[in-house]
């Protein structure tokens, strides 16, 4: 994300849980993320519009929701989030929000952000694009039909009788009234409007307080809106958010079934990589995975945010707190847990997650009485051994790896070639990996961001390697399933 104080930083927040209309947990990214991208394929240039990776997290009255968090917690993560948006430059953030029990949260984070960190906030939520997840909405419906060409699923209605206290008591919905009559209208026809309506607000708060002239383009009166594939689709039939409240009782096994989780960052990658390298990694790595594996191995909601302040001071770093990124892994282990998991693999790409994960799985171990670990993909012995050793972020193997797998974000006529220490230095105090380690920022010991020698990074490397990693970490967890 470049340094562009009239730039709009767009933060989905979709909440992971039952809304108790018969749909997949994931049903708000499905509609959200299908509304967003087809807004923005109707703005014309758009390049202001800057879409950060969703946070799969909120806030709940129910208590079987994967993505559940306590409020204090999610408010710190958009907090910090915000905080990496503003010193990136950026001077307007905006939370696209689809669960109606994140919507008061989220008005507070976004007034708390305004005064704290000096940003234009503002909030858009499915209510305001003519569609919502509340069960005493009018809009329910219409939200229903969307869901239900988007899922594959029916609609599904329900005979319970009103709940009790709703203009009293938020959020008391422990007897969820009938799904309203599904109505006349098309899927294509609701989520076209919504998508026009959302890119008009779109526009609107680009162009309110910046020189930005952004417009809509007029569809053609007989186009169809865009759908498509809902995320994640190298591992969709093995995600588990993509189950319905009923699929998921019913699951057999879950005790013996291994759950994967991804988790990646958002930091500086040199000058010529992508800043979500880690986590586009992770991503690409988990579907590998899944086409490596038995049925034995499931995934659950990728954590896109890590903990990454050594890079801080580099524009584009979001990153989240050790006790943010702890609090994270906790509730979505607890809420896997209560749906009955006893066994998870963090697949972590980035480093500066490890500490934080190693300490929090092995308390979760013995409060839970769970097997939990982390899995990492094993570098390659082809690298020269001070590659190996110093060239830890940015260099030869990530960049190869990029190249192999989302060539366009890397920009090889900005590699460089840069180690934090060499092989031969005197002493024994070292940056890692050492018997006496010094704590360090990037600044201190790599000023571009780069630790390694990107400009030995191929594409072909990249797929050679990424696979032999992939195979590798295959063998490890079929290893990890033979001794449950």
């Amino acid at each position: 994300m470049e340094s562009v104080s009239n730039a709009v930083a767009i933060l989905p927040i979709y909440g992971l849980g039952d809304l108790g209309l018969g749909l997949t947990s994931d049903i708000e990214e499905v509609i959200g993320s299908a509304v967003l991208s087809t807004a923005l394929d109707l703005i014309e240039e758009n390049s202001v519009l800057r879409v950060l990776p969703p946070l799969r997290l909120g806030l709940s009255p129910y208590h079987n929701s994967i993505g559940r968090i306590d409020p204090d917690r999610l408010l710190t993560v958009l907090s910090e989030i915000a905080e990496g948006v503003a010193k990136s430059g950026v001077a307007h953030l905006l939370f696209w929000t689809t669960s109606p029990w994140n919507s008061e949260l989220v008005d507070t984070a976004s007034r708390d952000i305004r005064v704290a960190h000096s940003l234009r906030t503002y909030v858009i939520d499915l209510g305001g694009v003519g569609l919502s997840l509340h069960p005493a909405s009018l809009d329910r419906s219409r939200a229903q039909i969307l869901a239900s060409q988007l899922s594959g699923l029916s609609p599904t209605d329900s005979s319970n009788t009103q709940p009790v206290d709703v203009d009293f008591r938020p959020g008391n919905w422990s007897n969820l009234p009938s799904i309203p009559s599904h109505g006349t209208e098309s899927s294509e026809e609701v989520l076209t409007q919504s998508a026009k309506l959302m890119a008009e607000l779109l526009v609107e708060v680009a162009n309110r307080f910046s020189s930005n002239t952004l417009t809509q383009q007029t569809p053609a009166s007989n186009e169809v809106a865009k759908t498509s594939s809902p995320y994640p689709a190298g591992r969709r039939s093995r995600y588990l958010p993509r189950f319905t409240r009923a699929e998921l009782d019913a699951l057999d096994g879950k005790a013996e079934i291994l759950v994967v989780i991804p988790i990646g960052a958002i930091e500086q990658h040199g000058p010529h990589l992508p800043l979500g390298v880690d986590s586009i990694i992770a991503e690409v790595a988990s579907s590998g995975l899944c086409s490596r594996l038995p049925e034995a191995v499931w995934f659950g909601p990728t954590i896109a945010f890590g903990k990454s302040n050594e890079h801080d001071g580099f524009p584009g770093t979001l990153s989240l707190s050790a006790q943010s990124l702890r609090g994270i892994i906790k509730s979505l282990v607890v809420n896997l847990h209560t749906e009955g998991f006893r066994q998870f693999a963090f697949l972590n790409t980035h480093g500066g997650n490890s500490s934080v994960l190693t300490y929090t799985l092995r308390e979760l171990q013995q409060e839970l009485k769970i097997r939990a670990g982390m899995l990492r993909l094993k570098a390659t012995d082809e690298l020269g051994l001070q590659e190996r050793t110093w060239g830890f972020h940015a260099g030869e193997w990530e960049t190869s790896v990029m190249l192999a797998i989302a060539p366009e974000t890397v920009r090889m006529d900005r590699a460089i070639c840069h180690y934090p220490a060499s092989l031969d230095d005197p002493g024994k105090l070292r940056p890692e990996n050492a018997p006496a380690t010094h704590s360090w920022v990037t600044r201190d010991i790599a000023p571009d961001g780069v630790m390694g020698d990107a400009t030995k990074a191929t594409a072909e490397k990249g797929r050679r390697w990424l696979d032999s990693a992939l195979d590798h970490m295959a063998e490890q967890i079929r290893a990890l399933l033979q001794r449950a």
